[in-house]
């Protein structure tokens, strides 16, 4: 396995995580200005990352549209699977021949993310935190115009925020690397 800085001296494109401690609460910000302006949790955080990140591909923003609304069934929550989609982006395998050597590395980190989002936002399922069921486009959309949504507002500039300081530990410890699978 290599480490990250060796990884970044090898592929100069891998994206440094800012160390500035004011970071975290501009992810913040900026996930919560792109929610209020285009709405969905999971593609507000996911661009917000990606632009600070200069990962910009439209294709994984794309991929991150049907995640929103607990991905659109009440289900995990938008934030998580930025998260994860974000953690991914950074640490997930890049070819499926690396098996399980290559899944390894982003497992504990995921599952920890996970943990700490789910006690950042006060839950993991949107149905459970917010009470509506978002096949029920009527109750999802009663739901966007009231006051209530607030909360998911807060939970996503909470949700970045958290992301954005679990990058950055993670950066600081080392434990923010690639596997290559040519190596």
């Amino acid at each position: 396995m290599k480490t990250l800085a060796t990884y970044r001296e090898e592929n100069p494109i891998m994206p440094v995580i800012p160390s500035d401690p004011q970071w975290p609460v501009r992810m913040n910000t900026t996930a919560v200005g792109y929610l209020r302006r285009f709405d969905s949790c999971t593609q507000s955080i996911l661009w917000a990352f990606m632009e600070a990140l200069q990962m910009k591909d439209r294709m994984v923003l794309r991929a991150g549209g049907a995640m929103q609304g607990g991905m659109m069934c009440s289900l995990t929550c938008g934030v998580h699977t930025a998260g994860l989609m974000i953690l991914g982006m950074l640490m997930g395998r890049e070819d499926l021949d690396s098996g399980l050597d290559g899944l390894m590395p982003i497992v504990a980190p995921s599952q920890d993310l996970v943990r700490r989002l789910t006690r950042q936002v006060g839950g993991h399922s949107c149905l459970e935190m917010t009470g509506v069921d978002f096949t029920d486009l009527e109750a999802a959309l009663a739901y966007k115009l009231s006051g209530e949504h607030e909360q998911c507002v807060a939970r996503v500039g909470d949700g970045a925020e958290a992301i954005a300081r679990f990058l950055q530990q993670l950066t600081s410890e080392g434990g923010l690397f690639r596997t290559n699978a040519r190596c």
